[in-house]
């Protein structure tokens, strides 16, 4: 049995050859072919006609991102399993910011070591604390969506619905209201212009209202849009919890087919916004 810089030596030659090599290397040899095949008729439609390269746009094509499928397909087909079983055995009782490390100390230098150590920057037993924890964070936020998706109604009926309540008296405000409830988390008591002692609520960022007729449609881009990975150049998104309120209201407006005053006796009563220390 071998034993030490051996062992880690043969365990990282176990991973070559793939045994995807052959196909590897047809499909290599098939996008080559069709790629000098391609650029020949455009080369000869050029020299026949300048005015070709007009109606010839992928003239600066390659088969780059063919090749690097073809690559990745071949790595996926190496033999991983016995390597990677072996590397969580020999770091399974170290902490998790040092196994990458003591893999990398113990594999042989050069393309073979390097090699085997792609194949673990997938693995989540070697992946540090800082990595799983926006890991575990991404998941989070990505159950969280698909919760919302589940739970939201169609654009056209959202549209629908919201054309509806601003026909209604009271409609809009109760709209609103129920949204800056819903996002409240502190209020104060501020004299407005009229003289008149007014409660304030206040949340954790500006609350997208609805402001009339004209604004459902850009209310809706705004309720229905994902809150990342948007242009930054865009409007900020809708706070998560005024979206909730947004399609929780709407859904209970739709279960009492209209009916405003049924609507808001089902409503969940959001919880009261704490007082500020002045206050208490």
């Amino acid at each position: 049995m071998v034993h030490g810089d051996d062992k880690a030596y043969e365990m990282a030659r176990s991973l070559l050859p793939s045994t995807g090599r052959k196909a590897a290397r047809k499909a290599r040899a098939a996008i080559s072919r069709s790629t000098r095949h391609a650029v020949r008729g455009r080369m000869t439609g050029l020299e026949r006609d300048p005015d070709f390269a007009d109606d010839c746009p992928d003239l600066d094509a390659d088969s780059t991102r063919k090749m690097r499928r073809v690559v990745w397909g071949r790595r996926a087909r190496d033999k991983v399993n016995p390597f990677q079983r072996w590397a969580r055995a020999v770091t399974a009782d170290l902490p998790r910011d040092e196994r990458l490390s003591h893999v990398r100390g113990v594999l042989p230098e050069g393309l073979i070591g390097e090699h085997a150590l792609s194949h673990l920057s997938w693995d989540t037993h070697f992946e540090s604390t800082t990595e799983r924890e926006l890991h575990e964070a991404r998941q989070r936020a990505w159950r969280l969506q698909r919760r919302w998706n589940a739970s939201e109604l169609d654009r056209g009926l959202l549209a629908t619905l919201l054309r509806r309540l601003l026909l209604l008296p009271g409609g809009q405000r109760a709209f609103n209201d129920h949204l800056k409830r819903a996002c409240a988390m502190t209020q104060t008591v501020q004299r407005g212009h009229d003289g008149r002692h007014h409660q304030v609520l206040h949340g954790r960022g500006p609350i997208r209202l609805l402001l009339g007729t004209h604004d459902v449609r850009p209310f809706l881009a705004a309720l229905t849009r994902p809150t990342w990975g948007a242009p930054p150049t865009d409007a900020p998104p809708m706070l998560p919890e005024a979206r909730q309120a947004a399609h929780g209201f709407l859904r209970v407006f739709h279960q009492q087919r209209g009916d405003l005053a049924a609507t808001l006796e089902a409503l969940p009563v959001p919880p009261r916004p704490r007082l500020p220390s002045l206050y208490r």
